[in-house]
């Protein structure tokens, strides 16, 4: 009677010890150099027609540590951000896209644009890794995230 008592009174304090193991659920899309290959997102950034930015990143499943993905960009100004801030057709603009967050189902692109003296634009993006989603991110500037596969 007294073992019974005693594995009653553990019982639920066992039962609430932490895993150590990651929970499936905990996994995130992630874009980081560590991914294989398994899963490609392609990004496309447009200024009108014009395409600014078209690259494949390597994307996984995995923890939120090991968000390590970031691509820098240029192309000639001469072009209004957010209705505020102006280029002129000889400022070099720096693009920048970085893994802002991870969820299970999407994958949070930062994307920004800096003319050296001022960021231009700060914005994100949701990317759903399988089916294709785009964004307005400005005044004639856009992006677009789809899966990739391989050939």
């Amino acid at each position: 009677m007294l073992l019974l008592l005693a594995v009653l009174i553990a019982a639920p304090s066992l039962a609430q010890e932490p895993s150590t193991l990651p929970e499936k659920s905990e996994f995130v899309w992630t874009w980081s150099k560590r991914c294989n290959g398994d899963h490609k997102l392609g990004v496309t950034i447009r200024l009108d027609s014009k395409v600014l930015y078209r690259g494949v990143l390597p994307i996984c499943r995995g923890s939120r540590d090991a968000e390590d993905g970031r691509v820098m960009y240029h192309f000639i100004g001469g072009q209004s951000f957010q209705g505020e801030f102006h280029t002129r057709s000889t400022d070099s603009i720096e693009g920048d896209i970085w893994q802002a967050g991870g969820e299970a189902d999407a994958l949070i692109l930062g994307i920004s644009f800096d003319s050296g003296k001022q960021i231009l634009l700060n914005t994100v993006h949701i990317a759903k890794p399988e089916k294709q989603a785009s964004s307005t991110l400005d005044k004639g500037l856009f992006i677009t995230t789809y899966p990739v596969a391989d050939r």
